[in-house]
């Protein structure tokens, strides 16, 4: 599946138009990150409140392709920079996390 897939008027691209090429299967979900290292797998999507450049780092080391902030947290310059020269998609919605989750099943995106 391609994020582009997921845009529609309830989402945000924080990130260059070229993120949208990136390709997922499946989302994790947690706010935890140590949770997201045990148990994330590679080329899935991250979706969580945490809007720290921690979260990219920890997307680089698992491969993860897309991250999803929930209810349009803060996210940082830094944040976004950092994303971008890593070919890391970031999104923000002001969805909350388990409303994400329903919405991208339902559309049959996971």
């Amino acid at each position: 599946m391609k994020v582009s897939d997921i845009l529609n008027s309830s989402y945000e691209l924080l990130t260059n138009q070229k993120t949208l090429n990136n390709t997922f299967h499946g989302v994790y979900q947690t706010d935890l990150l140590s949770a997201a290292i045990k148990s994330a797998k590679p080329n899935q999507g991250l979706i969580t409140l945490i809007s720290h450049v921690n979260t990219v780092a920890l997307a680089m080391m698992i491969d993860l392709s897309l991250i999803i902030i929930a209810e349009h947290r803060n996210v940082t310059a830094e944040m976004i920079d950092k994303a971008n020269e890593e070919g890391i998609c970031i999104l923000s919605t002001e969805l909350k996390s388990f409303e994400i989750v329903i919405d991208l099943y339902q559309r049959g995106l996971i």
